[in-house]
């Protein structure tokens, strides 16, 4: 039926070009911002997903961060023990000279200028060490953050208190000016001597653990971000179809508009 008090084509044709502008609005949208969820209407049980997967990438890429900053400091303090071995070494081999008896007592007063020079070293060492502020070889568990794994707890010992090394050598006191004592000094400095390899080798273990988990956080960050954008990024290619068939249908439509309401305006030539 034919009236001119209702263009039912015209509605229908107004309808279907509101349905196109909003699609052609929407692709034009995800194409500028390169992603498929704007707003939550958009696909909100994708958005709530994608949320949580935003999150937990910070969070492994700080976790990341974490171990690696905990690698430079086991780094700096295995480096200074390292500098510490070789002056425990050094002066073992002192030790040793002292304790012949070839040598005078002027010798060993020598001998023992430069041992006594070593001990303070030492304890300066375990003094001044310090990374990001923080005092290195305080005696305490060092706990590292990384995310979702345990954390990862390294002891690292105490080199020095105050200005007494603390591997049982005291400036002053332990002395190498005569054979008895130089002997005792000689089974002390064994003693320390091994306790900071045991202490390297405890940093060592520590720094490789740091190693792995920062590697596994590496692959959990790629993955998330991965399945966050399967979620959340425009698929550029498809969009561009989408936005081809909006703008043909939109053209269409308004066509489509225009000759419902001329069909509209053909009745009043009846009337003449």
């Amino acid at each position: 039926m034919t009236s001119i008090l209702n263009n039912v084509a015209a509605l229908g044709a107004s309808r279907q070009l509101g349905i196109t502008g909003s699609g052609l609005e929407r692709t034009i949208q995800r194409l500028t911002t390169g992603k498929r969820i704007n707003q939550a209407s958009d696909d909100a049980a994708g958005l709530g997903i994608s949320n949580l997967l935003g999150a937990d990438i910070r969070i492994a890429v700080q976790g990341r961060r974490n171990a690696n900053d905990g690698i430079s400091y086991f780094q700096v303090a295995d480096g200074v023990l390292e500098e510490v071995t070789s002056l425990l070494t050094r002066a073992a081999e002192l030790a040793q000279q002292s304790q012949t008896g070839t040598i005078s007592a002027t010798n060993r007063s020598n001998i023992d200028a430069e041992f006594q020079n070593i001990i303070t070293t030492i304890a300066d060492i375990g003094q001044s060490t310090t990374f990001n502020g923080q005092s290195v070889f305080t005696g305490g568990t060092l706990t590292v953050a990384v995310a979702g794994f345990s954390p990862v707890a390294v002891s690292i010992a105490t080199i020095s208190t105050s200005s007494t090394a603390a591997l049982g050598l005291t400036a002053g006191v332990s002395s190498l000016t005569t054979q008895a004592g130089a002997a005792g000094v000689a089974a002390i400095l064994t003693a320390a001597l091994t306790s900071v390899s045991n202490v390297r080798a405890t940093i060592g273990a520590g720094q490789q653990q740091l190693s792995s988990v920062a590697n596994a956080l590496g692959i959990q960050v790629e993955n998330f971000t991965a399945a966050f954008s399967q979620i959340r990024d425009a698929d550029i290619a498809d969009e561009v179809i989408k936005l081809n068939k909006f703008q043909i249908l939109n053209q269409s439509g308004t066509s489509a508009l225009q000759q419902a309401n001329q069909a509209q305006q053909s009745i009043l030539k009846l009337l003449q």
